[in-house]
């Protein structure tokens, strides 16, 4: 057989290897995609019951922000710290350029507001891709796991509320993919403290305001007081397992791509290689044919 069959052959093993690989990452990242997405879903009526209560309770107290530190509106804002989000692998399409591309955005309209920004990453492909464009990093960590939990939400949580009661930055906004449907995974800024504004520093609106009457035990102010870190903690839940969803749905995509960019081109070399195939054989009834009529 020809050299040339015999490495498209070669070809033909090594993308089929390949396709392989390819299906079974696919597989895993849809199973942990349907336990993280399950999850996603199921946080969402809490934290909008817990949105809506923390917004009565605000309605009901006047001077929030002194009485619960973390919901205090400073003026003028002078640090603001940008933790971002990203995941410690890849293989996952644009789902880490994207979110690099928004924080450095973000971190470039807070320097134009006059602002210093601090950032701290989390993620080795975000904290490889911020060294290589030179972007300073204040803290990163490679830590954070696939299946977030709510005790792993307070430890990240604690040093940047931290941060926040002691002065040191007056806001702090967390960059990460916001997981609202299998369509749509848009990274996002968005403000942890103090609790209720945008990461543009306006009012986060919760929907209507209820007009009915609540008689709070304890007092509005002691709830308040004692739901606020719960609800930044909570936030911060959320916005984990948005970002790991966001990123086990890329990882999907992007395998099934190459999975069918696999299989199209273990098609195309077949085809090449049948053609070579038979190009030998009338290549080699030729010669029969011709050494045939050479003996007559």
């Amino acid at each position: 057989m020809p050299q040339n069959s015999k490495a498209i052959r070669k070809r033909i093993k090594s993308v089929a290897s390949t396709k392989k690989i390819t299906r079974t990452m696919e597989m895993v990242a849809t199973s942990k995609l349907q336990r993280t997405q399950g999850r996603v879903v199921q946080s969402r009526p809490y934290m909008a019951a817990m949105t809506g209560l923390m917004e009565k309770l605000s309605g009901s107290v006047e001077s929030v922000g002194l009485l619960s530190p973390l919901f205090e509106r400073r003026t003028p804002i002078k640090r603001v710290l940008v933790f971002v989000i990203t995941a410690n692998r890849g293989l996952c399409g644009g789902f880490n350029s994207n979110l690099v591309r928004k924080v450095r955005d973000h971190l470039a309209a807070l320097r134009a507001e006059g602002l210093e920004p601090t950032l701290w990453v989390a993620g080795k492909k975000g904290i490889a891709q911020l060294r290589f464009r030179g972007v300073e990093m204040a803290q990163s960590r490679t830590d954070l796991s696939d299946d977030p939990t709510f005790a792993e939400a307070e430890a990240i949580a604690a040093p940047m509320i931290e941060a926040f009661l002691t002065h040191d930055v007056d806001r702090v906004d967390v960059v990460y993919a916001d997981f609202r449907s299998v369509s749509q995974q848009p990274p996002t800024a968005q403000t942890l403290v103090p609790a209720g504004l945008s990461a543009e520093g306006d009012e986060v609106e919760t929907g209507q305001a209820s007009l009915d009457t609540f008689i709070y035990e304890p007092s509005a102010s002691e709830i308040l007081e004692e739901l606020g870190p719960v609800f930044v903690k909570n936030l911060m839940y959320r916005m984990l397992l948005s970002s790991v969803a966001s990123e086990q749905l890329a990882r999907r995509v992007a395998m099934k791509n190459a999975s069918d960019n696999a299989g199209e081109m273990e098609k195309n070399l077949t085809r090449a290689y049948n053609k070579a195939r038979q190009a030998a054989i009338t290549q080699e009834i030729a010669e029969i044919v011709g050494g045939v009529e050479a003996l007559k």
